[in-house]
């Protein structure tokens, strides 16, 4: 696989602001640094999330109402490399552990699940993570800012990806299929 498809149709990050980016860039209550493990891009409940990749979901699960919430890792090579792209804060998840999916295949919706919820308006978003373990832990460690692969950050801008025909909801793999050219939003 020579490229990686984006988790949303359209990727902004939240608020296009640096702490919903990977890194280092948030401050707790007393002003210290504080790691963020990953993108926040901006999307009201139910906006599909889509397999960055072809691989195997590793993880499907709810995590904790404190924390991630609903979460779905998938695991992938690229550039010969095993990776994990969590995709957390879900209210619905259309695949299980073990599942196989194609890159562009729909695996979630998104929600406000975990320590999103309550959130509003732009505060609403998936929190995307790239994992070199699939149980990176606390911190940075573990993971690589999504940068790296994608070769920029959907900040000050939204990057929009079409992911062609959408299989909606069912993990079976029969049922509704859309062309996303005949698509509305709904």
């Amino acid at each position: 696989m020579s490229f990686l498809a984006w988790p949303l149709e359209t990727n902004r990050i939240r608020r296009d602001v640096m702490n919903n980016t990977f890194g280092t860039v948030r401050r707790n209550a007393d002003g210290t640094k504080r790691d963020h493990q990953g993108w926040d891009l901006v999307a009201t409940p139910l906006t599909a999330c889509y397999a960055i990749a072809e691989g195997v979901v590793r993880k499907s699960e709810n995590h904790s109402p404190k924390g991630h919430g609903k979460l779905v890792i998938l695991e992938f090579v690229f550039q010969g490399r095993t990776l994990f792209a969590l995709y957390s804060h879900l209210s619905v998840v259309s695949v299980v552990r073990g599942t196989k999916v194609s890159q562009g295949e729909v695996i979630a919706y998104t929600g406000n699940s975990g320590n999103a919820s309550g959130m509003a308006g732009e505060d609403q978003h998936l929190h995307f993570e790239i994992r070199t373990e699939l149980d990176a832990g606390r911190g940075l460690s573990g993971r690589v800012d999504p940068k790296t692969l994608y070769g920029r950050a959907p900040r000050e801008y939204a990057i929009v990806e079409s992911h062609g025909q959408k299989r909606l909801l069912n993990p079976s793999g029969t049922g509704l299929k859309i062309n996303a050219g005949d698509m509305r939003r709904w």
